[in-house]
């Protein structure tokens, strides 16, 4: 079937337009999945120098923003309410840690819930997780065909042949436009997830081992829920209120799932 000049002239523009733009939309909410999470709640950051800083957390695509509880004093009249991580300064936190809501309140029953879910992974979760998995795997097979799309439409069109490399453009920004779109599928971590799981970490050129359950990983974190604070060493303005469980995402650099734990019944 021959394809009209008007078609042949504007789909591959289209096309090119279309990526491009969707691109720009994707890449401007792009956030990592497990900070996502932590999104609009408070935190306490541990850096790897040992200083920890707190306060309410808000995740941006190319940075974090940690909006302080208590503003501090810098002068007659005016004090610092936030600080801004960059990715420098991103590459110097050794974990975040959200703690648990306070114990037998509403929240603390729907947070416990939360993990009594993700402890028993239900068929449908599983479907979700396999669907994204098996996109993982096809979407070099995706970039490579939008421009193979533009390369056949531009073998039609006298005026597309005039405008070089534009099926090789299309690939990069298909390309691109999955490069915003991360997937970290590992089968080990998939088949870990919802399990207790030992952590192993580097903190001050020392392992350390935590303990939690396995719910989320991308490509530069992972996410365990439900570690007791007991054994953190943490400073007396956070000792002060009493935390007893947290969440915690660890950065890949300095982290990996070493453990899954055989529970037995006691």
């Amino acid at each position: 079937m021959e394809l009209s000049p008007t078609v042949l002239i504007w789909a591959p523009i289209g096309l090119l337009f279309l990526t491009a733009i969707i691109g720009i939309v994707i890449e401007r909410h792009r956030k990592d999945g497990c900070l996502k999470s932590f999104n609009g709640d408070f935190v306490f950051i541990k850096m790897k120098d040992g200083q920890f800083i707190w306060g309410k957390l808000r995740v941006f695509p190319s940075c974090l923003e940690l909006t302080y509880d208590t503003p501090q004093p810098m002068g007659i009249g005016r004090s610092k309410a936030s600080y801004v991580f960059y990715d420098k300064k991103i590459a110097e936190i050794e974990r975040i840690y959200r703690p648990a809501p306070v114990a037998e309140s509403q929240a603390r029953r729907e947070w416990e819930e939360e993990i009594a879910d993700l402890r028993s992974l239900g068929f449908l979760k599983r479907i979700r997780r396999s669907i994204r998995n098996g996109y993982g795997m096809l979407k070099d097979a995706f970039s490579q065909s939008v421009g193979l799309l533009v390369g056949v439409v531009k073998q039609r069109s006298d005026t597309m042949k005039q405008v070089g490399g534009s099926d090789k453009h299309a690939t990069e920004v298909g390309q691109s436009l999955l490069k915003v779109l991360p997937h970290a599928y590992e089968p080990v971590f998939e088949s870990y997830r919802g399990s207790l799981v030992v952590l192993e970490s580097v903190s001050k050129g020392e392992i350390q081992e935590t303990v939690g359950v396995l719910d989320d990983y991308t490509v530069g974190n992972i996410l365990i829920r439900s570690v007791e604070l007991a054994e953190q060493a943490l400073p007396p303005a956070l000792v002060e209120r009493s935390f007893d469980l947290c969440d915690v995402i660890f950065p890949r650099t300095v982290a990996i799932v070493r453990h899954r734990i055989a529970e037995t019944e006691v």
